[in-house]
């Protein structure tokens, strides 16, 4: 299927950045992937661009570092995270954001209010919408949403905030690999669409034809191009050495599951910044956290 933007990605980083750091868009995405009434949000994370300190040309700069904070008209934060390679334990990592953000958002009512058990009746609800390339639902749909209900009746679990009662917890994923053009999920699909890069079978909406005017490259600073250019440049590096561990792997028998005599060379790459964790453990048979017991060893 042809791309909108052949040369550019909407889950690119930086690209990305720019497209949740305007309040319109990212206002009318948080509507439509969790169902509130939201009418403003204001960006507290993410508009900033950053480009971690590491070692040059590493992989870890290209994984999930979007974390876009919203908050709502009534004091919802919603946390928009990006996740364009796999990652075994990514759902639990979204989960320690959303009770990390409680927690911080806890800490300020103290020092505001004082340390008392008043200070809980100001908490407000911290939701999650992830975006990811990669499925993590064994089924067909595209769009999930859960939230904390009662196990018999369903009843949804709540807090009240503002005078008001909003669900404790939200979480929705938009899993971009299993979208259909003969989808029927008329709210959701032209987000698929659009951050697919996929052509639009529907007149899509002002937000999101602002987001896909801002997929156009001419019209961008010449810094933003000068950034986008080295993290691409980046990015293939990055992409190369992986291949390259990768086929050095097949090349000495190395099956999935089984370790034959390559553990030292991917311990290297991974030490050297040119292979993350993740795959090295994945092309070994193990977790990541064993495969991270064996670095810190190897390189004591």
């Amino acid at each position: 299927m042809a791309l909108r933007h052949p040369g550019i990605s909407p889950t690119n980083d930086l690209v990305a950045k720019k497209i949740f750091s305007n309040p319109e868009i990212t206002c009318q995405f948080i509507r439509d992937m969790l169902d509130l009434p939201a009418k403003n949000v204001t960006i507290l994370e993410g508009s900033n661009i950053h480009v971690l300190p590491s070692i040059p040309y590493s992989a870890q700069d290209f994984y999930t570092s979007i974390d876009v904070l919203a908050e709502l008209d009534n004091g919802t934060q919603v946390i928009i995270e990006i996740q364009v390679h796999h990652q075994n334990f990514f759902i639990n990592r979204l989960w320690a954001y959303l009770c990390s953000q409680v927690n911080q958002n806890l800490e300020k009512i103290r020092q505001r209010e004082g340390d008392t058990h008043q200070s809980y009746k100001h908490i407000a609800p911290v939701y999650a919408i992830a975006i990811v390339d990669s499925n993590y639902f064994q089924d067909d749909l595209a769009f999930h949403s859960f939230s904390m209900r009662e196990d018999t009746t369903g009843e949804v679990l709540t807090i009240t905030n503002n005078g008001q009662e909003n669900h404790l917890v939200k979480m929705a994923f938009l899993e971009l690999k299993k979208y259909r053009e003969t989808s029927k999920d008329n709210v959701r699909k032209p987000w698929l669409e659009f951050f697919g890069n996929k052509p639009f079978t529907q007149e899509p909406e002002r937000a999101i034809s602002q987001a896909d005017q801002l997929l156009d490259y001419k019209s961008w600073s010449e810094e933003d191009r000068k950034m986008f250019s080295q993290l691409r440049m980046r990015e293939e590096q990055a992409l190369l050495a992986q291949d390259y561990a990768l086929e050095q792997a097949e090349e000495k028998g190395l099956e999935r599951g089984k370790v034959e005599g390559s553990l030292s060379m991917l311990l290297n790459l991974v030490h050297q910044g040119l292979l993350i964790s993740e795959v090295a453990s994945q092309q070994l048979g193990m977790t990541v956290s064993e495969f991270e017991e064996l670095l810190k060893e190897h390189h004591k």
